[in-house]
């Protein structure tokens, strides 16, 4: 059951090997994690209707609702990320704890 879309945009010139990464062996983020310490982060939390694509990717009605993370991520004063994640609202909870 498909549970999130993701488009990632990864900056080559801070991770110029992204594509030619094995990610049976490692995670996307465990990689960028390594190549380049993340420093900073933004991210943003919309509650969207899906378009008709995305429906179909997450095999979901055109009225279900569904959470939308914007999210970019620095190391240093380098842009290396800009994601946009969706996920069916019925399949996903946003929850944070702080100590």
């Amino acid at each position: 059951m498909p549970i999130q879309i993701e488009d990632r945009f990864v900056n080559p010139a801070i991770c110029p090997n992204y594509l030619e990464q094995d990610f049976g062996s490692i995670t996307p983020n465990a990689y960028l994690t390594l190549a380049a310490p993340i420093t900073r982060t933004e991210q943003i939390v919309e509650a969207v209707l899906p378009k008709p694509w995305e429906c179909k990717l997450l095999a979901i009605g055109r009225y279900e609702p569904c959470l939308m993370i914007r999210r970019r991520t620095w190391s240093e004063a380098a842009n290396v990320t800009v994601a946009r994640l969706v996920y069916p609202g019925t399949r996903y909870r946003l929850e944070g704890v702080s100590q």
